[in-house]
C-alpha cells in the first residue's frame, strides 16, 4: 500500500510531538478545575477547524462559548473530529506526561509544569490554543461538553 505525499505531510503535521505543545499551551492559560483532563480531548478538533481560526483570533476576555455558538458552522462536525483525534490526544497527553510538562491531579484536574517546547509546535495553533482557553473560562466541564452538544467521549 503506497501513500502519496500528501498523505505523509498530513501524518507529519498531525503528529502527536507536533500537537502536544499546543494541549500544553491551552492548560498553561487554563485555571486548573476538577476532571479538565476531558477538555483535551477538544482542544485539537477545535483548534484544527478552519472555520473557528477567525473567531479565536478575534476573540478577547469578553468572548464565551456562547459567543462562540452564535455560528453553529465553527463546530459543525466536531463529534466526528472528536473521535478522529482521540488517539492523537492519547498519545500527546502521554508525551506530556512523561517529559512532566502536565500533572494530572487525583481529581483529574491538569496542572501545567514547566516551560511549553515550542520547537515542533505550529505557532498559530498554539495562539488558538490559549484562545480557547480564554474562551472556555468561567465554563465547567460538563457545560462546555454539553453547549457543544457532546454527549460522551
Amino acid at each position: 500500500m503506497s501513500k502519496s505525499a500528501a498523505d505523509h505531510i498530513y501524518t507529519l503535521r498531525r503528529t502527536p510531538f507536533a500537537l502536544a505543545p499546543v494541549i500544553h499551551s491551552f492548560y498553561d492559560h487554563w485555571d486548573p478545575t476538577k476532571n479538565d483532563v476531558l477538555l483535551s480531548y477538544l482542544i485539537l478538533p477545535l483548534i484544527t477547524y478552519k472555520p473557528i481560526h477567525k473567531f479565536l483570533q478575534n476573540s478577547n476576555r469578553n468572548s464565551s462559548i456562547r459567543t462562540l455558538l452564535q455560528d453553529p458552522s465553527r463546530v459543525l462536525g466536531l463529534e466526528l473530529r472528536v473521535e478522529e483525534f482521540k488517539p492523537i490526544t492519547h498519545a500527546a497527553l502521554l508525551i506530556l506526561n512523561s517529559e512532566k510538562s502536565l500533572l494530572i491531579n487525583d481529581d483529574m484536574s491538569v496542572t501545567p509544569q514547566g516551560k511549553i517546547r515550542e520547537e515542533n509546535a505550529d505557532e498559530a495553533l498554539m495562539k488558538c490554543a490559549r484562545k480557547l482557553a480564554v474562551v472556555f473560562t468561567g465554563e465547567n466541564v460538563v457545560s462546555i461538553y454539553r453547549a457543544l452538544g457532546l454527549k460522551s467521549l
